[in-house]
């Protein structure tokens, strides 16, 4: 292969390792969740409860290798002891001895510690005691033997420096600052203490300074790579559990929209059925000349289906408007006296028909509401008729007013009907929702009034507030914020609408 292809070859391997550790890298610190941001100096997370649940996991998982590793330490302190025999004797080899003696008990304890009760909150602490008695044994050496071995032992140093930056647990602040301790005091007994030749000083200082730089730097990456990848499955972990919130929410909305067209059918064919039936008995003249009695009701029945259908319709476009943000209210000073009863005498003959007593309770004063009347109206109308649907004959609905403590007003319907059970009274405010499908096909309803009543309460900043027992009614309010309301004025006492 000619130079020139090779060179190209080698280039071009050189980019896609470049590529692969840097997009690596970008992987590992590209998480934008706030909680999993890291403080490049401390390598702390920078969200404290994090922090504590990174800590907790880390600690339970690799805590047993740490100790392991610990015990590991205290055996090769021993076996280290034989090059005492062969290169040291008289008072130097009994100091040296004494010297390992004290610092196997010491990391001994530590290992015994280890076992108590609730002492993984303290690993920190007690990898850098076991890192900090380690190397403070070989600088005790170092200040007591005679040349040329106290120049050699600094050997033993750089081993313990190594050793202590492969414990997983030990964060990388603590090991710098153990690794700094050591190293200050080293230079002090080599050059104060007990003095070593200045080549040897040259020589040894050159060798720890570049260990303890490098163990410092694996130690900083390898502690950044643990929390990044904990962040990163954390990340995976709370992305997976939203992916299947979304999926079950989907699921849901489906089927709430597969049975919303199941009751929406049922309404929409039940009136035309009507108009179409009727139209055709009176277009075919089955019971003789157009002028006939009989077709009078036939024509009240087309008139009701007809009416009835475009309240549906009228509340279908109303909800896509205001799903769409296109529903803008017209606001203007309305009297609540006044818009309830013109609302209620439309209800007043549903109301009859299905024998339930419809009662405005009337406070002593009118109010004056800044709102949109039309909307307000189909409030009103919505959740009159709801409650009417869903009482039986001869129970009551009763409307009213009720100034609140902050200066708001609410409008409110209660209900002696069949109740709603708790669990499902925030999901009757979704659009496309129906409770009980079997029970809004046999009172009728689209399940769209709700919904719509919660998006005109939104535009009007108002809170709707249902309390219901099943079995017991219902009790819906509608309350608009103190700044829409105006004013009161005096008017009668109580209004009978039914």
């Amino acid at each position: 292969m000619p130079k020139k292809r090779v060179w190209t070859v080698t280039i071009g391997i050189r980019k896609k390792l470049a590529s692969g550790f840097r997009d690596k890298l970008l992987f590992s610190s590209g998480i934008k969740l706030p909680e999993t941001e890291l403080n490049p100096y401390t390598l702390r997370f920078k969200d404290d409860e994090f922090e504590t649940v990174f800590t907790k996991q880390h600690v339970d998982r690799d805590f047993p290798q740490s100790v392991v590793y610990m015990v590991v330490g205290i055996f090769a302190w021993l076996t280290y002891s034989i090059l005492d025999f062969l290169v040291l004797s008289g008072d130097e080899l009994f100091f040296v001895l004494i010297d390992r003696a004290i610092v196997i008990t010491l990391l001994s304890i530590l290992v015994l510690i280890c076992f108590l009760p609730n002492i993984q909150g303290k690993i920190q602490w007690i990898l850098s005691a076991c890192m900090l008695i380690s190397g403070t044994g070989i600088i005790a050496m170092t200040a007591y033997i005679s040349e040329p071995f106290n120049h050699m032992y600094y050997a033993g140093l750089i081993l313990v420096v190594l050793y202590s930056s492969n414990f997983l647990l030990m964060r990388f602040t603590y090991s710098l600052a153990v690794s700094a301790i050591l190293y200050v005091s080293y230079m002090v007994i080599v050059t104060t203490v007990n003095p070593v030749p200045e080549w040897a000083l040259i020589s040894n200082t050159f060798f720890l300074t570049v260990t303890m730089c490098w163990t410092i730097w694996t130690r900083y990456w390898s502690d950044y790579y643990i929390r990044s990848d904990f962040a990163a499955r954390h990340f995976l972990i709370k992305e997976k559990r939203r992916s299947e919130k979304l999926l079950e929410a989907a699921e849901a909305g489906n089927r709430a929209k597969s049975e919303f067209l199941a009751v929406m059918s049922h309404e929409l064919r039940t009136p035309l059925n009507a108009i179409i039936g009727f139209s055709e008995m009176i277009q075919q003249r089955l019971f003789g000349p157009i002028g006939s009695d009989r077709y009078e009701g036939y024509v009240d029945d087309i008139a009701h289906s007809g009416r009835h259908l475009l309240g549906i319709i009228n509340d279908i476009l109303d909800l896509s408007k205001a799903e769409s943000g296109k529903l803008v209210i017209q606001d203007a000073e309305v009297s609540m006296f006044g818009v309830i009863d013109e609302a209620l005498r439309m209800a007043k003959g549903k109301a009859a028909e299905e024998g339930i007593h419809l009662a405005f309770d009337m406070p002593d004063k009118d109010i004056i509401v800044k709102m949109d009347l039309r909307l307000f109206k189909q409030v009103i109308l919505n959740l009159v008729s709801n409650s009417i649907k869903f009482t039986d004959r001869g129970d009551s609905v009763i409307i009213s007013l009720e100034q609140q403590p902050d200066g708001g007003c609410a409008f409110i319907v209660d209900d002696t009907g069949i109740g709603i059970a708790r669990e499902d009274l925030e999901r009757i405010l979704d659009p496309f929702v129906q409770v009980e499908s079997s029970i809004s096909r046999e009172r009728g309803g689209a399940g769209l009034g709700l919904p719509l009543v919660k998006k005109i309460a939104e535009l009007h900043n108002a809170v709707i507030e249902i309390d219901s027992n099943p079995g017991v009614g219902t009790r819906v309010k509608f309350i608009f914020p103190a700044e829409r309301v105006i004013s009161r004025k005096a008017s009668a006492v109580e209004q009978e609408v039914a």
